[in-house]
């Protein structure tokens, strides 16, 4: 059995972990707000892989490790479906979230012109994503659709196994383009706890 290298080992680990902070950032941007530092590394793609700073995910506690950002790159197009660019967006999505919770504290009361205005740009940013992750979804069910066909079409049980293994792939792919919470299908093995705060 081939050992796996050590330093592959921790840079994956790093990078998982890294991305487990970025959900746990656009999953609670209210714990971040405030978090000037944190704001600003989420600007930059170099900040963010030099990121060290533990966190709590459910009662345990986790810690980033700083990478460069050729090694992250690296190992997100190893390891992501849609390599660095999705590592991106999700990060692009965090920081979002946060510059998001930090207006609404600011916005100390709504019935105020400058509270009404911050509010209706916030509802527009949202139905703007809203409307991208149905344009997203509507293309994975299009591609779902060409391959149920292409699926029951198949010549063999091996045939149709395969052409059924690529398009899961293919679905898990394109839903990935999506900011979380909606760029992860759930696994059939998983029992599915729905957080409605993710969806607000």
């Amino acid at each position: 059995m081939k050992k796996v290298d050590a330093r592959v080992e921790r840079n994956t680990l790093a990078l998982n972990t890294l991305m487990d902070f970025l959900h746990q950032v656009h999953r609670s941007p209210d714990s971040f707000k405030g978090n000037k530092e944190l704001i600003q590394a989420l600007k930059s793609q170099v900040a963010t892989a030099g990121l060290d700073i533990s966190f709590q995910v459910g009662e345990t506690t986790k810690t980033t490790s700083p990478m460069s950002l050729n090694t992250l790159k690296t190992y997100a197009e190893r390891n992501i479906p849609t390599g660095f660019d999705g590592f991106n967006r999700l990060r692009g999505s965090a920081l979002e979230a946060v510059e998001a919770a930090e207006r609404r504290e600011q916005r100390s009361n709504k019935r105020t012109k400058v509270g009404l205005t911050l509010r209706a740009e916030e509802l527009e940013h949202k139905l703007s994503a809203l409307q991208k992750t149905n344009m997203v979804l509507l293309q994975a069910l299009n591609r779902a659709l060409d391959d149920i066909k292409s699926v029951r079409d198949a010549s063999s049980t091996g045939v149709r196994a395969l052409r059924a293994t690529e398009a899961i792939k293919a679905l898990s792919a394109i839903t990935s383009l999506n900011a979380p919470p909606f760029n992860r299908l759930t696994n059939p093995d998983e029992k599915a706890v729905i957080n409605l705060d993710e969806y607000r």
